[in-house]
């Protein structure tokens, strides 16, 4: 199973009076890396909010936003602080005075100033607040990695369906490595006799043999035919069991499939062969592009 970094959850907790609202917004990053907006008041819930979520993520940046909102009417409304409201009337009247043929000051114009409106700055009881964000955070974690989930199940069937056309092309690889080492053996072995013909046995035959059986293995691919097929097998296996796997691990391995790739396009020039090793490499390349998304 893979958990993508990116996604987005929101999760509110409130007691009757106060709620606390918590958004959570990822995306890639190599680390995990949380960036967390918490009301100015109530920057000490800063590491409550951390800790939750390290507990839980492992890798991507993270935007965190924390509003603490009153739910009552009464806290909610705004009111006019009279004493600011009264001497800035005074102070306009006073204007108009000294201004003549200026119109007098209107309730309008005071209602724009600012300072007037006022709300209730009373804030609740700290360790309940810490108690509805803690919740909020809780939720907002738990709807993440849901959203996470079926992001990384989306990326799960685009990597196994490259997976699985590597696979194919490994098995053609593989039956035409076979053709391609009888085809070379018989060129070969027509050259040895060639050569010795025209030394007429001045030449060591068995040294002759050695070099065969070097060339033979120069070009041989079964290695890493055998190694390419380890590997797919793993990162399927991986990308199907229940637990999540790291993001690292499978970027690790996709270079090694790459590595393994590489060296069977080295070793041949066989037309069919290098066709092949070009879909490989476009299919590791796809791969790679998804890895890149995994926590």
């Amino acid at each position: 199973m893979i958990r993508s970094m990116t996604g987005y959850a929101r999760a509110v907790a409130d007691n009757g009076i106060y709620q606390a609202v918590v958004e959570l917004r990822s995306v890639n990053g190599k680390h995990l890396d949380l960036f967390i907006r918490l009301p100015k008041e109530r920057l000490d819930l800063d590491e409550v909010v951390r800790e939750a979520l390290r507990k839980k993520l492992r890798r991507g940046r993270v935007d965190c936003y924390v509003t603490i909102e009153p739910l009552v009417s009464s806290l909610r409304a705004a009111r006019i602080h009279f004493q600011t409201a009264r001497a800035y009337w005074d102070v306009l009247y006073q204007l108009h005075l000294r201004l003549p043929g200026s119109d007098p000051p209107k309730l309008e114009h005071l209602l724009k100033l600012p300072g007037i409106w006022e709300t209730d700055t009373t804030l609740p009881e700290a360790e309940e607040v810490r108690h509805l964000v803690a919740e909020a955070t809780e939720q907002a974690l738990n709807n993440l990695l849901e959203a996470r989930a079926v992001e990384g199940h989306a990326l799960s069937r685009d990597i196994l369906q490259s997976l699985r056309e590597l696979q194919q092309d490994r098995v053609l690889v593989e039956e035409r490595s076979q053709v391609i080492a009888e085809e070379l053996q018989g060129k070969l072995h027509a050259k040895m006799q060639e050569i010795m013909a025209a030394l007429q046995g001045t030449v060591d035959e068995n040294r002759l043999l050695q070099e065969l059986a070097y060339q033979l293995d120069r070009t041989a691919i079964n290695e890493e035919l055998v190694r390419l097929k380890s590997h797919l097998d793993q990162m399927i296996g991986w990308i199907t069991a229940e637990e999540a796997v790291e993001g690292r691990r499978l970027d690790f391995m996709a270079q090694e499939l790459l590595r393994e790739v590489n060296t069977i396009g080295s070793k041949t020039s066989d037309l069919i062969v290098t066709q092949a090793v070009v879909r490989m490499k476009n299919a590791i390349g796809k791969i790679k592009e998804q890895i890149q998304n995994i926590e």
